[in-house]
């Protein structure tokens, strides 16, 4: 049963880094087989990786014609960030709250690192420390709801950014996520939960941005 279970969660965190870097196409339609090929999976645990992805609108599984990958629509990343907005500023102020002096010493390390990646334009990085960063604070939040809630909303915002990001002002982001790192590092919970807003205020911003160039 570890086994299965482990297998499933490999297939699941393999599907969500390529709908997220774009690897499958919005709006594509592949087969289950071509599916298996590309990941390397084999049925059971790919199915289950895509019913998880499907019960978030991320995929939809269409009978006898195969599995379309959800396209990035605009107007409802507006909705997402909507969502994510007070999901956002409660999980900064948990863990800010309840990190350990271990993952706060991660976060200062991570701030760093982050602002090394802006300077030197490594996106891959940045990307993978905005992804760390994200599962740090729902571990450190201790809250199973939250981060039930809030995973799904920040692979679509992954998604959505990896779509649009020529439109993005990476260093300012990459501030934010600073300021937001050591806020929670610090214990700060009023900074954290100001700094989670700041940072929506500006993803906001970004989206909307978009909208007007597109």
């Amino acid at each position: 049963m570890n086994a299965k279970v482990s297998l499933s969660q490999l297939a699941y965190d393999k599907l969500e880094e390529m709908l997220v870097s774009l690897e499958l196409k919005p709006g594509h339609i592949y087969s289950e087989k071509e599916l298996t090929n590309i990941m390397g999976y084999g049925r059971t645990p790919l199915r289950e990786a895509l019913q998880k992805m499907s019960n978030i609108d991320l995929v939809e599984i269409i009978p006898r014609m195969g599995i379309k990958i959800s396209e990035i629509i605009l107007y409802r990343q507006l909705a997402i960030l909507e969502a994510r907005r007070p999901l956002d500023e409660l999980i900064a102020k948990c863990a800010a709250r309840r990190a350990t002096d271990e993952q706060k010493e991660v976060l200062i390390a991570m701030a760093i690192e982050m602002e090394k990646a802006t300077e030197d334009q490594n996106i891959k990085e940045y990307l993978r420390l905005d992804h760390m960063f994200d599962e740090l604070l729902l571990e450190a939040s201790r809250n199973i709801f939250l981060t039930r809630a809030l995973d799904p909303l920040h692979i679509h915002c992954r998604r959505f950014w990896a779509q649009y990001q020529r439109y993005d002002d990476l260093n300012k982001t990459a501030v934010l996520h600073e300021k937001l790192m050591r806020a929670v590092a610090n214990g700060d919970e009023f900074q954290s939960g100001k700094t989670a807003n700041d940072l929506v205020d500006y993803l906001v911003e970004f989206v909307r941005k978009t909208l007007d160039i597109t």
